[in-house]
């Protein structure tokens, strides 16, 4: 059935390695990924939240994104390590959250849930 109105499909994150990076994120975040190439991937999270991971080429103009992930601000502190063995950099810290950079220019936001 078509709809007459948009239905959200996903959020688009800029890569390098499609692949590598839906990987990456699935892993760390606990995703699956749906589609893997070098140019388009796709990972997909709990309740049907999709990431889509593209390179960037003369037809796929790409920019990139932020994503926001909710986290205990206790389990921010030791999932910050896995993402900065990950190839991520911590980009700045508030009382609300912690921001990293990922090896493409992603950000990446913990949020703490109270």
């Amino acid at each position: 059935m078509h709809s007459e109105t948009p239905q959200f499909f996903a959020s688009s994150l800029k890569a390098e390695d499609a692949g590598k990076s839906a990987e990456l994120y699935a892993d760390l975040f606990q995703g699956k990924v749906i589609r893997s190439s070098l140019g388009h991937a796709e990972a997909i999270f709990s309740e049907k939240q999709t990431i889509v991971f593209s390179k960037e080429t003369k037809d796929c103009p790409v920019s990139p994104g932020t994503s926001i992930w909710t986290i205990s601000e206790e389990g921010a502190e030791s999932f910050s390590s896995r993402l900065l063995s990950s190839g991520f950099q911590k980009e700045s810290r508030s009382s609300q959250y912690i921001s990293f950079l990922d090896p493409w220019g992603n950000r990446l936001w913990l949020y703490f849930k109270k």
